[in-house]
């Protein structure tokens, strides 16, 4: 009987345990919402109805992230972020079943359940990492200026960055859970520097360095330097412990105080090498007697805390080498003549001047290994007041009167020496057409601001320049001399094409003032080539081709058989046709 009984019992348990699954399976428990969306008793196609009209636009639309109180919004496409929908059902639905897991699941009802996601975590934090360079703020540690003699404190400000890694986790979990910002976490940056510190630093030594003037006392000899000149080169900065300390900078004071310490001191001189008696001499350097620059910065922060009497800066001057000592400038080797060469020219007043000027400038100039000779920074701007008169020069192939003329006879021959060194070729132009008297292809102008003739030291050892001129006078040329002083490092052969692909020139009538005839030249194409040799080894071949326009015959004039009214041709921009 009692078998019977429980057996009862058994099946009446059974049976109301398959009745409470029946009925409670094949809907969403009650009590529950996905992301705030309430799903609860709905059937499965039910639920997937209501997330997909209320939940899953969400996941579309842009979203809202807080960080210190300030929103940015995200893009859940471009932040990797989407609504897996039948998953989402899934985890919701309880169907209809005897396992004891799923009825328990239906019992205890769902509450509020997360959506399942697809997360891109690669894009997820791109985005975040995007994000994070939008609204990192820097912090600044505390500090002192000084502004007019004047020391001010600078509040330190605490900076803050994102945290990213978190950041991505918590839009994990937060995104299509709520509709309000995700507040995002944040590493706060503390300066290094506090505002104790600050004050500390002020009282100490900022304000007692300010209080006047500091006395630099060098040798028996003394200046003072006001609280404006020290604090324009005076800064603190704070040292390992985090403690502000006075920095000086070295330069920047000497700059300040350099034309007081000019007269206390002696300067050295360095070595050179010139021509005196027609050999290259070197001009031995000279010791000086200087301030280190590092002992009077040091003396002066020592004296700015203290006041009064006590403000004084005591230094002494040392022996100070040149920077190019009369060593340096032996082992140049500037002892022989390794290129030379001499042009003429007809007697003109401003070609003795120009000429006599650009040769005076150039002469001496020592070119070390791997310099660049310039002829336009050597001479600068052909002024009067820099020496130079007004004569004949090429602008778009024809003559006219400017402030330097001449000057390419210079040029000209200062690349047939450097031609002749081996210097290497940097810059240079012939002229639009040629000239007689110099060496054909192998000659060069020079227009102030547009052309140059430039060559550099190629060669371990120094490079001299000698100039001589003879000026001219009526009826006999005058001659200028250029010759590069070194050590023979480069041979050099050189080697000039037949004149070929002639042009002849035209004939122009010019009526307007200014106007200065000249005699047409056929025009022609040539080509110069330079072998450089080491010992008996080529090591390079150059090949310049040279085109000569043709020179039109000018005639200042009306034209002995008119001509139809043209309308005139815009004037030629330099350096088309230019030289001087």
């Amino acid at each position: 009987m009692i078998v019977l009984a429980t057996v009862g019992v058994l099946v009446v348990l059974l049976g109301g345990y398959a009745l409470l699954a029946i009925t409670l399976g094949g809907s969403v428990p009650r009590g529950t919402s996905v992301g705030g969306v309430d799903v609860s008793g709905l059937s499965r196609d039910e639920a997937v109805q209501r997330l997909r009209d209320r939940l899953a636009p969400r996941a579309e639309d842009s979203f809202r992230v807080g960080v210190r109180g300030r929103t940015y919004s995200l893009e859940p496409a471009e932040a990797g972020l989407g609504l897996d929908l039948p998953a989402t059902v899934d985890a919701v639905y309880v169907p209809r079943s005897l396992n004891p897991v799923e009825v328990s699941k239906a019992l205890g009802g769902g509450g509020d359940v997360a959506p399942v996601l697809t997360v891109d975590h690669a894009k997820l934090d791109a985005a975040v990492a995007g994000l994070a360079k939008e609204v990192r703020k820097a912090g600044s540690p505390g500090g002192i200026t000084f502004t007019g003699g004047t020391a001010k404190a600078a509040d330190p400000v605490v900076g803050y960055r994102l945290d990213t890694a978190a950041s991505a986790d918590r839009i994990e979990q937060e995104f299509l859970r709520t509709t309000a910002p995700i507040d995002l976490p944040v590493t706060e940056q503390k300066p290094k520097v506090g505002q104790a510190e600050v004050r500390r630093a002020l009282r100490e030594f900022a304000t007692p360095a300010m209080s006047g003037p500091v006395k630099v006392r060098v040798n028996d000899k003394s200046f003072d330097v006001s609280p404006a000149e020290v604090g324009a080169a005076l800064t603190m900065v704070p040292d390992k412990s985090g403690r502000l300390a006075p920095r000086l900078d070295v330069a920047a004071f000497e700059r300040k105080v350099a034309d007081r310490l000019r007269v206390l001191q002696i300067e050295p001189k360095d070595a050179s090498v010139r021509m005196f008696a027609g050999r290259p001499t070197v001009v031995p350097s000279t010791q000086g007697q200087t301030v280190p620059p590092a002992n009077l910065a040091r003396a002066v922060v020592a004296a700015l805390p203290k006041s009064g009497a006590e403000r004084v800066a005591t230094v002494r001057t040392k022996a100070t080498d040149a920077k190019f000592t009369t060593k340096d400038a032996q082992n140049l080797g500037v002892k022989q003549v390794v290129g030379q060469f001499t042009t003429y020219y007809p007697h003109a007043a401003y070609r003795n001047t120009n000429i006599g000027r650009a040769g005076e400038l150039i002469n001496n100039r020592l070119i070390k290994p791997g310099e660049t000779f310039s002829l336009n920074g050597i001479l600068g701007e052909r002024t009067e007041a820099n020496g130079f008169a007004k004569g004949f020069v090429i602008v778009g192939g024809r003559l006219r009167e400017e402030l330097g003329g001449g000057v390419s006879q210079v040029a000209t021959t200062t690349y047939n020496a450097a031609f002749f060194a081996g210097m290497e070729d940097v810059e240079h132009r012939p002229h639009a057409f040629y000239i007689d008297r110099y060496p054909v292809g192998r000659e060069a102008t020079v227009y102030w601001g547009y052309l140059d003739l430039k060559w550099r030291n190629n060669t371990p050892y120094g490079v001299l320049v000698q100039a001589v001129n003879q000026q001219s006078s009526p009826g006999k040329k005058g001659s200028i001399t250029v010759r590069l002083w070194s050590t023979k490092y480069w041979t050099v052969k050189g080697q000039t094409s037949a004149r070929h692909n002639f042009r002849e020139p035209k004939v122009i009538f010019d009526e307007k003032d200014g106007c200065v005839p000249q005699d047409g030249v056929r025009g022609f194409d040539v080509d110069v080539t330079r072998r450089l040799y080491r010992g008996s080894s080529l090591v390079k071949t150059e090949t310049d081709h040279v085109r000569y326009s043709p020179e039109d015959r000018v005639t200042c004039g009306p034209s002995p058989t008119p001509t139809p009214k043209q309308t005139p041709t815009p004037k030629p921009k330099p350096p088309a046709a230019v030289g001087n």
